[in-house]
């Protein structure tokens, strides 16, 4: 019997986008790492799509935290981008949108708190890159986006 391929998704993003509120959503149950109301490691949760097993992990958004960054994202198969739709792009994200186009593995943006500010532009964000609109609390557009990336792992 030959075993499936496992993959492996990592949710980045800066300081209080919405990544770990992402991840349960996603994954249906608490995942909480935290202390003080911070990531001070990394989220973890999976789920299963079509039949094969997804780990998906959640990163700390704080500067001092992208060494925890960068472990996690070795040997990632896809990736998504939380921002925060009331602040825009910040300079983590840059510096996150950078090295996931050097790593040449397919993410996609998830524009989060679309019930705060919906009007945010995302510049520096390149055209060819798939922007999902989300409100992760209400678990909107969340499922979709990691449909979408999903996908985009595949072919």
């Amino acid at each position: 019997m030959t075993r499936k391929k496992e993959t492996k998704i990592v949710i980045l993003g800066s300081y209080n986008s919405g990544k770990t509120t992402t991840l349960e959503n996603l994954c249906n149950k608490k995942t909480k790492v935290e202390y003080n109301g911070t990531t001070i490691a990394l989220d973890y949760g999976n789920i299963r799509i079509d039949g094969e097993k997804v780990h998906i992990f959640g990163s700390p958004g704080q500067e001092r935290f992208e060494f925890m960054r960068e472990i996690l994202s070795r040997g990632l198969d896809g990736a998504i981008l939380v921002i925060d739709s009331q602040k825009g792009v910040t300079s983590i994200d840059e510096g996150i949108i950078n090295n996931l186009n050097q790593m040449n593995v397919p993410y996609v943006v998830f524009a989060n708190k679309q019930d705060l500010n919906p009007e945010t532009e995302f510049k520096g964000i390149g055209a060819d890159v798939n922007v999902v609109p989300t409100i992760a609390t209400e678990c909107k557009g969340v499922k979709d986006g990691l449909d979408l990336l999903y996908t985009m792992i595949k072919n």
